[in-house]
Formats: structure tokens, C-alpha cells, sequence
């Protein structure tokens, strides 16, 4: 009979004090990179919350003067620019919310934009009630909002 003993070997391993065994090892070990890998992206993120996401700044010229979105790409944020203020707002399918300010002329000088005809890495064309497919271009810079508590 050899040292090695498959027979024996295979009798160890089905054991039923052997298999708990097993099991914990690798729910542990599962649990040990999740914790790990969470702190890892903590230290590097400085905070257990992701960096948010940059804004693609488009600049649009219109008859009644320029103004400035900003779209996070891959989220519904948006926000829109002008010489007299500025408002914030969401995107679904394509079409701003500006939270009750969509009609408002008196917070940007103009009606802000109802949907977005065109998006892509360079342009986006929106329309709304005081202009229709008008092209705006990306511009130079990109900001970063500031981190807002949520509760």
C-alpha cells in the first residue's frame, strides 16, 4: 500500500466534520476581498462615496443671447447657464424637468430647453419654446459640482 492513498484521501475529504471546514474558508475569503476591496476604494476616493460625476459643458448661441448646459453623461443631472441665472434640473427619455420652472422666463431671460434632439461626444441639439434644433458645442472646460449631503 503507498503513503498516498486515493481511497483514504477521498474518505478525509467526504468526512462531515471536513466540509464546514471548506465552506468557511471561502465564505470568508469572499468576505475578506469584499472588505478589502471596499476600503481600497475608500482610501483612494478619500471617502466611502464615489466622486461625482464630471458635467459636459455645451455652449449654445441663440438670437436672444448665450447660454451654458451642463450634462453628466450617463446620469439624468443637467444644469443651464446664463447671463441672468442659472437652474438645475433632471433628463428622462430625453426631455428636462426643471422642477416647475419650465415656462419661467424670469429665471434665465429666456424659456430653458424641453427636450434634447441630439446628444453626442461633441454636440447636442435641444429645443424648446423660445427656439427650435438649436446646436450647441462642447465646451472648453469641465466642471465638478460640489458633493451634496444626502440624508
Amino acid at each position: 500500500m503507498s503513503k498516498l492513498d486515493i481511497g483514504s484521501i477521498a474518505r478525509f475529504v467526504l468526512r462531515v466534520e471536513f466540509i464546514p471546514y471548506v465552506i468557511f474558508t471561502v465564505i470568508g475569503t469572499a468576505v475578506l476581498y469584499l472588505v478589502g476591496s471596499i476600503g481600497i476604494g475608500a482610501l483612494q476616493n478619500g471617502s466611502l462615496l464615489p466622486p461625482p460625476a464630471k458635467l459636459t459643458r455645451y455652449d449654445c448661441t441663440a438670437a436672444f443671447g448665450n447660454f451654458t448646459m451642463m450634462i453628466a453623461q450617463g446620469t439624468d443631472r443637467v444644469k443651464i447657464k446664463s447671463i441672468n441665472g442659472a437652474l438645475d434640473g433632471t433628463v428622462n427619455q430625453n426631455r428636462f424637468d426643471w422642477q416647475g420652472f419650465a415656462n419661467d422666463r424670469a429665471m434665465l431671460g429666456f424659456a430653458p430647453p424641453a427636450e434634447i434632439l441630439i446628444q453626442d461626444a461633441t454636440t447636442l441639439r435641444i429645443s424648446g419654446p423660445d427656439f427650435k434644433d438649436l446646436a450647441c458645442a462642447v465646451g472648453a472646460e469641465a466642471t465638478s459640482p460640489p458633493r451634496a449631503a444626502t440624508p
